[in-house]
C-alpha cells in the first residue's frame, strides 16, 4: 500500500510556508515475458510490489531542516561537513554543503545538527516480527495475537536503534502485513516493512516440520494439517496465494525438487515479486541457477555457490550471528543447548562458523552483493538491537571495510531489497529516511549506537538527548 504520510512530524514548531517539490519518481517496470517494456510508472506504492498511485502533492507537507552535521550521503563519496539537508513530507529535496543548499523560509522544524553525522537509515533484511522473546514464554499458548503483539515490541526497538526499513522473511498469517499498515497509518513506531508470507515448504521440509528446528520438540499436534507444497504447480498456486495476499516478497525453503524451486521462482518473477529463500547444499545452487533473489544464510554452501552468485546476479544475506549464537550459548530461556541444530531433518549438518566467516569473505572478494540481517528467533526483548550491531561486526570480522558495511546496511540492502531508487541514500527524490549520530560510523561501527535523530518516512520518531 502507499506510504502517503499525512500528519506532521513530532514537535513542530510551526507550519510550513507551501514549497513545491517538483519532484516524479519514474520506476522502471521490468516487462512480463513476451511483452514490450512498459513508459516508467510515476508515483508508485513505496514497497516492492510497485503499484500504481496517483500522483501526491507534497507541496503543502512540512519542511524539516538539519543543519551544521557532516553528511555522509551513502553514495560513497567523501562525508560532507557543514552540511544541510532538507526534507518535505516524506521526501527528501535538497541535500549538501550549506553553501549550495539554502534553508527554506518557514521550514517547520530546523536541527541544528552541530557535531553530529548524518546518514541513511539502517537496513536489516532478515527478521521475523512474530519469533519469541521472554524467559518465561514456554508458560503460554501462543496465537497470531499474540505474534502481533511480539511484532509490535520488536518494531519499537528497531526504530529506536535507527533501522528504518525491515524485510519480514516468514511470518504467522499475515501479522507483518498488518504492522507493515500499522507503520504507514501512524499507529506504531517501527520501521518500514516489506513482508512474506509463511515459508514456502514441501510436506515435512523447512516451515513445515513437526518438531522444533531449535529444540527437537514435536509441536502441538504434531503442527496440525500440514502447510506443505508438492510439486511444481502446488509451488506455483502457493507463489501465487502470496501475491494475492500482498506479500512484497516470496520465501521458500529446502529441501524441495529442482523442479519446483524452479516453479516458484519463475511464478513471483512473472507477478514482479522477488524471492528469497532458507536453503543449503545443492538447493542452493538450485536456486541460484533459477534466479533467486537472495540467498538466506551460509549453510553448507557448495563450492561453487559464491561463483554461481557473481554469475547469477544473487544477493547474499549472512545472518552470521544467528548461528554463533547456538555455537556460543544458545537460547537458553528457550531450552536451546550450545552447539548447533538438534532433532531437525532439514538441518543435518554442523555449523561451522569459521566456514561461514569464510564464504562471506568469499563473497565480498568476488563482489557479491552482501546485506544485513539478523534473524533472531528466541529471547528478541535482549538481543535487539544489539544483535544487529554485532552482524556488523561479523561482517568486519570477514573483511569488508567500515565503508563497505555501512554500504550493506543502507544503499546495498536498499538494492537488494528492490528499493534501491528510493531508500539507501540521501539524495533528493528519496524517501526521508534519516540517521543522525553523534560520533562518525566510519571511524568507528560501534558509533552506530550512539543515535540522536531518527526521521522514518519524514517524520521525527526519535531524538534523544546526548549519552
Amino acid at each position: 500500500m502507499a506510504r502517503i504520510s499525512r500528519r506532521r512530524p513530532v514537535r513542530l514548531v510551526r507550519r510550513a510556508r507551501s514549497v513545491s517539490l517538483g519532484l516524479m519518481l519514474s520506476v522502471a517496470v521490468v516487462p512480463a515475458p513476451g511483452l514490450a517494456a512498459p513508459a516508467p510508472i510515476p508515483e508508485t506504492t513505496d514497497d516492492a510490489r510497485r503499484l500504481p498511485i496517483p500522483p501526491v502533492d507534497r507541496s503543502n507537507e512540512p519542511i524539516v531542516v538539519m543543519t551544521g552535521g557532516t553528511l555522509i550521503d551513502g553514495r560513497g563519496g567523501a562525508p560532507i561537513a557543514n552540511a544541510v539537508v532538507v526534507t518535505q513530507g516524506d521526501r527528501i529535496i535538497a541535500a549538501g554543503p550549506a553553501g549550495s543548499v539554502s534553508v527554506p523560509v518557514g521550514a517547520a522544524r530546523i536541527i541544528d545538527a552541530t557535531g553530529l553525522f548524518i546518514m541513511p537509515g539502517l537496513i536489516d533484511l532478515h527478521i521475523h516480527f512474530t519469533q519469541q522473546r521472554c524467559h518465561d514464554f514456554g508458560r503460554y499458548s501462543d496465537s497470531p495475537a499474540g505474534a502481533a503483539i511480539r511484532g509490535v515490541a520488536l518494531a519499537e526497538q528497531l526504530i529506536g536503534a535507527g533501522i528504518t526499513a525491515a524485510r519480514d522473511v516468514g511470518t504467522v498469517d499475515d501479522v507483518a502485513l498488518r504492522i507493515k499498515e500499522a507503520v504507514d497509518r501512524g499507529i506504531i513506531r517501527g520501521p518500514r516493512v516489506l513482508w512474506s508470507g509463511s515459508i514456502i515448504a514441501t510436506t515435512g521440509g523447512h516451515g513445515d516440520e513437526v518438531t522444533s528446528t531449535a529444540t527437537g520438540r514435536q509441536k502441538p499436534a504434531m503442527g496440525g494439517p500440514s502447510k506443505g507444497f508438492n510439486g511444481p504447480w502446488e509451488w506455483r498456486t502457493a507463489v501465487r496465494r502470496q501475491v494475492r495476499g500482498l506479500a512484497d516478497w516470496v520465501k521458500l525453503g529446502a529441501p524441495a525438487d529442482r523442479e519446483e524451486i524452479v516453479a516458484a521462482i519463475e511464478e513471483a518473477h512473472s507477478l514482479g515479486v522477488p524471492v528469497a529463500i532458507d536453503s543449503y547444499g545443492q538447493y542452493t545452487d538450485w536456486a541460484i541457477e533459477a534466479g533467486v533473489d537472495t540467498l538466506e544464510h551460509p549453510l553448507a554452501m557448495s563450492d561453487q555457490a559464491v561463483a554461481l552468485m557473481k554469475k547469477h546476479g544473487t544477493a547474499f544475506v549472512p545472518t552470521i550471528g544467528a548461528f554463533d549464537n547456538l555455537l556460543t550459548g544458545g537460547y537458553p530461556t528457550a531450552g536451546i543447548p550450545t552447539g548447533g541444530f538438534y532433532h531437525t531433518h532439514s538441518r543435518r549438518f554442523v555449523i561451522d562458523q569459521q566456514e561461514h566467516l569464510g564464504k562471506v569473505a568469499q563473497a565480498y572478494r568476488a563482489g557479491v552483493p552482501i546485506g544485513v540481517g539478523t534473524d533472531i528467533p528466541f529471547e528478541n526483548e535482549t538481543r535487539y538491537p544489539d544483535a544487529y550491531f554485532r552482524e556488523l561486526d561479523y561482517l568486519s570480522q570477514a573483511g569488508m571495510s567500515n565503508a563497505d558495511v555501512l554500504a550493506s546496511a543502507t544503499r546495498v540492502g536498499a538494492q537488494i531489497m528492490r528499493m534501491g531508487d528510493k531508500l539507501g541514500t540521501i539524495e533528493p527524490g528519496k524517501i526521508a529516511d534519516i540517521l543522525v549520530l553523534g560520533a562518525n560510523p566510519l571511524a568507528s561501527l560501534g558509533n552506530l549506537r550512539d543515535v540522536r535523530y531518527v526521521l522514518a518516512d519524514g517524520r521525527l520518531v526519535v531524538e534523544q538527548l546526548p549519552r
